[in-house]
C-alpha cells in the first residue's frame, strides 16, 4: 500500500458515486481507492496490538487490517501496516492516553499514523451499503427464510427490484431465492402473492426455531420469522400435561414446541390446506412423541366440535377425579382473531350444570391476537374483545405489545380466562330468532 500526506473525507468509504441508478449489476463499476489511517507495528508486537487495538480497526468485509507496507518502504520487513477504523481516528489527536501507552509499550512509533491508499471493490461493502448507493435510498429490511429473501418493496424502488435481488444473494452466500411481495396478506389461507425477482424459483423453504425444524411452501403459507420469540414467549407458559387448542396453527410454531418441549396435548387445526399438509409433516419431520391431533377445519367450526367436546371431557374427569387441567387457546390471526371470539359465546350453555366448573382457572385461558391502528392500542383492543364476547374482561387479563407491524400499527397479544358467563350465557331471543347478543348486533349493522 502506497502512504499519502493529503487528507479524506471518511464518506470516501462509501461506494463510488457513478453507480448511482444502475439498472444492470456490475461489479467492476465499484473498484476505487480510498484513504485509510494506519500506523506500523513491529512485527513481533502484532499479537498484543490486535488484542488491544481490537475494537479499533477497520473493519470491511473481505479486507484484511493488517496489510503488508509497500516493499520500497524503508520497515517494509520489520513492520506491519494497521489499518484503523476512520469513524474514530482521523488525525493523531485522536488517539487517547491509554492507547497512546499502550502503542508506546509495544514500541510503535504515533507518527507513522497517516492516511493510506487502499483499493476496494464491491466485494468490500455489505448490501446495506450497496443497495442505498444504487437506489439512493435505504431499502426496508428483508426477512431470510431458509434458502429465501423476502422483501416488500415501495413503488419508488421497484424498478431497481432485480439488481436489489442479485445483490442480496451476493452478500448472504445461504439465499438462493429472492422474492418481493406483491400483495395483502389473504386472511383466509394468511398467504400473499410475490414474485420471484432473483435466483432460483424455489418455495420450498426449511426454516429453524428454537431448535425445531419447519418445512412449506413458503408461497403457499404463512411464516414470519419476526414472531419467533413470541412463539418461544408463549411455549414457555406451557407446562406438562396442559391441553392447548391452536386454532390457527400455520405450520406449527406454536404447536410443535408445545408438544415436543412442554410435553403438552396439542389439537392443532388450519384452514389452509397447505398449512395443514405441512403441519402434519413438520409433527414428524421434529419426532413427536406425544399427543397432537390435527385438523384441516374453519376457525369457528374447529372450536365447536373439537374443542368443545374435548373441554367437556377434561371438566367431566375433574368433576370425577380431582385433577385439574389446564386449557390454552392460542388464536394467532391478528386481522381476525377478535371476531373468532364471538364463538365462545353461549358454547357450553347446553351443558349439565353440575359439570360447569366453580373456579376460573378451569376455563380456557386464551391468547388472541389483533391488529391496533389506534393512538391508544390497549384500550383499543381491550374494547374491541369486550364489544366481541359481551363481556368486560377478567381483572387480571394481560395484553402484550408483540411488535410493530407499520406506522401506527401494533400487533398485540390479550390474554385472559375466558369469563363464566360468556361460555354458560343464556341465548337470547331476537327479533330475527334466537342466537347470541353477538349475532344480533351483526345483523343490526347489516
Amino acid at each position: 500500500m502506497e502512504n499519502i500526506d493529503s487528507e479524506s473525507e471518511v464518506s470516501e468509504l462509501c461506494p463510488p458515486k457513478h453507480v448511482i441508478g444502475m439498472k444492470v449489476l456490475d461489479k467492476s463499476a465499484f473498484k476505487r481507492t480510498c484513504k485509510i489511517p494506519g500506523v506500523k507495528v513491529p512485527i513481533k508486537a502484532i499479537k498484543q496490538m490486535s488484542k488491544c487495538m481490537k475494537l479499533s480497526m477497520l473493519r470491511m468485509p473481505k479486507l484484511k487490517p493488517i496489510a503488508d507496507l509497500e516493499n520500497f518502504d524503508p520497515d517494509f520487513k520489520s513492520h506491519k501496516l494497521f489499518l484503523l477504523n476512520p469513524l474514530k481516528y482521523k488525525s493523531l489527536d485522536d488517539f487517547s492516553n491509554e492507547e497512546r501507552q499502550m502503542c508506546n509499550e509495544a514500541d510503535v512509533d504515533l507518527t507513522s499514523f497517516q492516511k493510506y491508499d487502499t483499493d476496494l471493490c464491491y466485494d468490500n461493502w455489505t448490501a446495506s451499503e450497496i443497495i442505498p448507493a444504487i437506489v439512493k435510498t435505504n431499502v426496508s429490511g428483508f426477512s431470510i427464510i431458509g434458502h429465501i429473501a423476502h422483501l416488500n418493496l415501495k413503488d419508488e424502488v421497484l424498478q431497481y427490484k432485480h439488481i436489489i435481488g442479485q445483490v442480496l444473494m451476493d452478500k448472504n452466500p445461504s439465499v438462493k431465492t429472492v422474492v418481493n411481495k406483491t400483495g395483502q396478506i389473504d386472511n383466509t389461507f394468511r398467504n400473499f402473492k410475490m414474485e420471484l425477482i432473483a435466483g432460483e424459483d424455489n418455495m420450498m423453504a426449511q426454516a429453524k426455531e428454537h431448535g425445531f425444524t419447519f418445512e412449506f411452501d413458503f408461497s403457499k403459507v404463512y411464516w414470519n420469522p419476526r414472531l419467533s420469540s413470541e412463539h418461544q414467549r408463549v411455549v414457555k407458559e406451557i407446562k406438562e400435561g396442559d391441553v392447548v387448542y391452536d386454532v390457527f396453527a400455520g405450520v406449527g410454531p406454536f404447536a410443535i414446541p408445545a408438544a415436543k418441549s412442554r410435553k403438552a396435548i396439542v389439537f392443532a387445526n388450519d384452514l389452509n390446506p397447505s398449512s395443514y399438509e405441512s403441519l402434519c409433516k413438520n409433527i414428524k419431520l421434529n419426532k413427536i412423541k406425544t399427543e397432537v391431533t390435527c385438523s384441516n377445519l374453519d376457525g369457528r367450526e374447529f372450536i365447536k366440535t373439537i374443542v368443545k367436546p374435548d373441554i367437556l371431557k377434561r371438566w367431566k374427569n375433574y368433576k370425577e377425579t380431582g385433577n385439574k387441567t389446564n386449557l390454552k387457546v392460542v388464536m394467532n390471526l391478528p386481522a381476525l382473531g377478535i371476531e373468532f371470539t364471538d364463538t365462545f359465546q353461549s358454547l357450553f350453555v347446553d351443558i349439565d350444570d353440575n359439570i360447569k366448573p366453580t373456579s376460573s382457572d378451569l376455563l380456557p385461558y386464551m391468547y388472541v391476537y389483533c391488529f391496533s391502528k389506534s393512538e391508544s392500542p390497549e384500550a383499543d383492543v381491550k374494547q374491541r374483545i369486550e364489544s366481541t364476547i359481551g363481556s368486560p374482561l377478567p381483572h387480571n387479563f394481560t395484553i402484550h405489545n408483540v411488535r410493530n407491524v407499520a406506522p401506527k400499527k401494533e400487533m398485540m397479544c390479550v390474554s385472559f380466562h375466558m369469563p363464566a358467563e360468556v361460555l354458560f350465557r343464556q341465548i337470547e331471543k331476537t327479533k330475527e330468532g334466537d342466537g347470541p347478543e353477538v349475532k344480533k348486533r351483526k345483523i343490526e349493522s347489516e
